[in-house]
This record gives structure tokens, sequence and C-alpha cells, in this order.
């Protein structure tokens, strides 16, 4: 669509430059007094110059003259603002439980008032169980202990009082089996003595016999008691009533520790039912904490009826004094930031200073439908006072990297890259000169050049529309040895392996069964020509007005390329002398595109 010669309005900046009284001032002024009636076609041409700085214009291209100037090289990105020291609330409960009431977010609050109330009803239920088992285990206990303070009671009982009592009473027995022996042996003896005068019968002397061996045998018998209560029966009563002892006090142990472990879970219920209810452990603001998942929404919402789990945050209290920023950096420029580096943030209408205090060494998460956009979380201290800012505000931060001063720049979009060279477009008197470039930082509009060009030279600001013959050219060579590294790297189609040969033929679409003469459908001499040489001129043609515009085309680089008489469609005449290969769109054909700031 063209423009109406009304629209020719010089730009803000023209304006600038006018007021400064720069050279260009007069060509600005008969450029647009020359070029009013002709704006339907100039138009976007010449205000693409003036607003960016251009100091001549040609039918080639527009020109930029290098020039020393001060090059200021930053990082601009938004962020969020944080606390530098925060407080976190966090739930407590194992297993998690239910919010029943939760205070209002910004709310500020004082230290010890209560913020959230969380559902206590399962923590009562388990307490009233846990209560009745710590008594039974407690009454437990306490019989285990007095039947062990009892068994150690029954060994001393025997040691210090049974067993002497029994050696006593054995004793007692041989001192008195000793007298009964001794006594009858002396009945005996008289006896014998009275029998041989004839005043006592063999009878009598056979009874008193009887009575001595009698005596003989109690008396060993009490020996043999005495000997047995000694050597075994002592030893065996003791360890029979250690053991009961030992044993008594191992379950008193056991029924002290059950009774530890009933009295632990006790208190730890009785704790987290206290914990159910949750105080501000600072004065402070509270902020609701809410974590991003997969898909880059809140993964939990923080409200009343919502369910948390445990260690879950559940509300920030910031200190609003200290007030940082998290800047996500991407991951082509990570390399060029670092701590201590200076920064400039714009929050609302205000502006502050700040330093870059931790740049992160991994990626930070983002949704399932960025995840292959990598950013790396940098950290802004924000200097001076923070009063009025809050969490969550967004703030333009704009990290300083470089301030080269007096250095030679470019435009960047005056720079095409071929691998890992750069080139630029000089004007001479011999028509466009290439050069290599040696290139420092750059940003968002302008690059250091350290080697290539020489201040006062003008680089060609669209180094393709001015060099397309020779660019082109190029990119068919380039296209050449790309085909011919894919033979390199795959081998000929020709010399699949024997279990592949069955799909090794040629496609229908590549010239094989199916196909016209010279390789296409349409019949026609093929041209392999990528992406159109099997089809014709209608098969584009969707409305059949006899041309074919952008969005009747797979591509737009094709209507760039085939479109010769630039008037923004294709005609069959142009289809049908299409080039072998198709030259490749960007800043510059033959491999070579626009450089893209370091930032």
């Amino acid at each position: 669509m063209r423009r109406s010669p009304l629209a020719v309005i010089p730009s803000e900046r023209t304006c600038r430059q006018l007021r400064s009284g720069n050279v260009v001032v007069l060509v600005v002024s008969v450029l647009l007094t020359l070029l009013a009636a002709g704006a339907y076609f100039l138009g976007p041409q010449l205000i693409a110059s003036i607003d960016s700085g251009s100091d001549t214009a040609d039918t080639d291209g527009l020109t930029h003259k290098v020039r020393r100037e001060n090059l200021v090289v930053t990082v601009t990105d938004d962020g969020e603002l944080k606390s530098a020291s925060n407080v976190d609330v966090k739930c407590e409960i194992p297993g998690g439980s239910t919010i029943l009431w939760i205070i209002p977010d910004g709310t500020v609050v004082t230290a010890s008032q209560e913020i959230v109330k969380l559902d206590s009803s399962g923590i009562e239920e388990q307490l009233a169980q846990q209560t009745g088992i710590y008594e039974k285990a407690l009454a437990a206990q306490i019989k285990a202990t007095e039947d062990a303070g009892a068994a150690g009671i029954a060994v001393q009982e025997y040691v210090e009082g049974t067993y002497i009592k029994d050696i006593q009473e054995v004793e007692s027995l041989i001192t008195i089996a000793q007298e009964a022996k001794r006594s009858a042996q002396n009945v005996l003896e008289h006896t014998t003595r009275m029998a041989r005068k004839g005043f006592a019968t063999p009878l009598q002397v056979e009874a008193d016999e009887f009575a001595v061996k009698r005596a003989e045998l109690d008396l060993a018998f009490a020996q043999t008691s005495k000997l047995v209560l000694e050597k075994f029966t002592r030893e065996k009563t003791t360890r029979g009533l250690e053991a009961t002892r030992d044993a008594a006090l191992a379950l008193s142990r056991s029924e002290i520790a059950t009774v530890d472990l009933e009295k632990s879970k006790l208190e730890r219920l009785t704790k987290q039912l206290e914990k159910c209810v949750i105080v501000a452990p600072k004065a402070g603001m509270v902020v609701y904490y809410a974590e991003n998942s997969r898909y880059g929404n809140s993964s939990s919402q923080i409200e009343e009826g919502s369910q948390v789990r445990e260690r879950q945050t559940l509300i920030q209290l910031p200190d609003l004094s200290q007030m940082m920023a998290k800047v996500p950096v991407h991951e082509s420029k990570v390399e060029q930031v670092k701590t201590g580096q200076r920064v400039h943030l714009k929050v609302l209408d205000r502006e502050f200073q700040g330093v870059v205090t931790d740049i992160k060494n991994q990626p930070e998460s983002k949704s399932f439908f960025s995840a292959k956009v990598k950013e790396y979380p940098a950290e802004v201290r924000i200097e001076g006072d923070c009063e009025g800012l809050r969490p969550g505000m967004t703030a333009e931060v704009e990290i300083l990297i470089a301030n080269l001063e007096n250095v030679l720049t470019i435009p960047v979009s005056a720079v095409v890259v071929k691998g890992t060279t750069f080139f630029g477009y000089v004007r001479t008197v011999d028509g466009p000169q290439k050069r290599e470039l040696l290139l420092g930082l750059s940003n968002d509009r302008f690059v250091e050049v350290k080697d290539g060009v020489s201040e006062g030279e003008e680089i060609l600001m669209n180094p393709r529309a001015a060099m397309a013959d020779e660019l082109n050219d190029e990119q068919s060579e380039k296209e050449d040895m790309g085909a011919q590294s894919v033979k390199n790297r795959f081998g000929n189609e020709n010399t699949l392996s024997p279990e592949l040969g069955a799909a090794s033929g040629p496609r229908p679409s590549e010239g094989g069964a199916g196909s016209g003469p010279g390789g296409n459908s349409s019949g026609q001499p093929g041209t392999g020509n990528s992406g159109s040489g099997s089809r014709n001129f209608s098969d584009f043609d969707k409305n059949g007005d006899g041309k074919l515009t952008s969005d009747e085309l797979p591509s737009e680089r094709m209507l760039q390329t085939l479109d010769k008489d630039g008037d923004g469609a294709i005609s069959p005449t142009e289809f049908k002398n299409r080039p072998a290969r198709p030259s490749s769109g960007g800043n510059a054909a033959a491999g070579e595109k626009s450089a893209p700031g370091a930032n």
C-alpha cells in the first residue's frame, strides 16, 4: 500500500538533528522537498534512512559513514522485585493439611499475630488414641519395674538368708547324727560287756549294733545333704533367681522405652495440634507464596480450603527495606553478566541503581510451552531508599556490560556472516567492495569494529540488495558444497545395504515412476528446483488470478527468489524462468545472514 505524500513527516530523531545544526540538516531538507511528490515509492526507504542516522543514500542501497563514538553495551530485560531478606512461614503438619482460614494477602501484621489456621480434626483424634496407648504403656512399665525389684530382692534373700539357714539346718543334722552315733556305740560296748558276763542276751547286742549302723547312716545323709547344698543347690538356685531378676529388669527397660516412645508421640501430636494455628514470627506484610509448575502457572493456590503439603511455604514476610530484583538472563547473554556489574532499574516512574550480586549456574525451570528457552536467573541488589517498593513489581533492568569510548562503530544491519567470518560492503569509486571485519562488542543497534574499515568510509546498510548477484552465486556454490558434504557423510543413495534396497528406489516426486519427462509431474524439463520442480504454476495459483503471492507459496524465500520485477508477486514467466537452485533468503545469500547483536 502506497503512502500519501503528506505521510512524509520527519522523525523525532531527525528533528533533534535539525535543532543540533548537524551537517545532515541541508541534505535531509533537500530530500524532503524533492521527494515529497514521489513518496508513494520512496517514502519508506527515506524515513528508514533518516531514522537510522544514515549520512548518504544511493540507488544501490543506504549507507552509513563509519565514525568514532561512545558505545554503551548493556543487557536489558524485565525482572521481578523481591525482598532480599524473607521469613518463610511453612506448613509443619506431617502429611499436609487443609487451610481453614488465612489472613488476607498484603495485610500488615505484628509479631505473634495469628495468620493461618489449619485443619486439626485428624490430629485431635490421633491425640485421643495416643493418650490411651500411653497410659497402658505406663501401667505395664510400673508393673515390670516392681517385678524387677522383687526379683532382685529374691536373689539377695537366698544368698544372704535362705542358703545360710539351709546350711545351718544341715550342720545341725550332722551334729545330731554324730551324737547319736557316739551314744549308740557306747550302748553297744556296754551291752557287749554285759553279754559276756551273762547279763545281756545276744538279741540285745544285735539291736544295739543296728542302732549304731542307723546313726552312721543318718550322719552320712546329713553330710551328703551339706555337700549337695554347697556344691549344687546354692549355685542352681542363685542362677535361677538371677535369671528371673535379669529378665524382669530387661522387661522393665523395654516397658520404659515403650513409655518414652509413646510419650514422644503424644508430645509430637500435641505440638502438631499447636502448629495448626500459625502465628507471625515477626512483624511485616503478608505475601502469599506461589510455586510455578512446568506449565507456567501456579502449582498450588494459597486460599481457604486448599490442600497444602508438609514443608510447603504458605506465606512470606519480606523485609521491605532490603529489596532486590530477580532477572532472567538469556543463555546467549549469560556469559557477559558478572557479579559486581552496575545496574540501572526503573520501577513504575522511579529510577534506581543497583549491582549484580549473583548469577545462577543452572537455568531456571520454565513452563512446558517454553521449555527450550534457557534463562539463568540473576539477582540484583537495589541501592538507596526502597520505600514504596513491593514484592512482585516489575522492574526494567539494564545491566552495564561495557562502556567503550571513542571506538569505530557500524550498524549491526551492515554486517553479514559467512560461517564464523564477518563481512561488510564498503562503497568505493569502483563500486561496493567486500571487506572482512574484526568485530568487538555490540548492542542492539551498533557494533564495534576493530579492523576492516576506516573512519569516514561508507558501509552499505543493506548488502543483500546491493550485492544480490554475487551473493546468489556464493549461495549456489555453498549448496553444491553442501550436497557434496552430504554425500561424504551419508554416501550415495544407490549404495544402500541389500536389506534396505527396497526403499532405495526413486520416489515419484523425485523423477521415478509416474513422473513426466525430465523428472517432474508437469511433463516439463526438470530443473532440479527444490520445492517447486515437481509442481507447475497452476498447482500454486489457488485463486486463479495468474500470479503467485506470498500466501500461495510454501515460503517467503521462494517469493524473494523468483520475484525479479519486485511487484510482490510471481508471474508465469518468472516462474518458468526460475533458476536451477533458489537463492537462500536472509540478510545475505551464499550462507550469509545478518550478524545478530552480541546482545
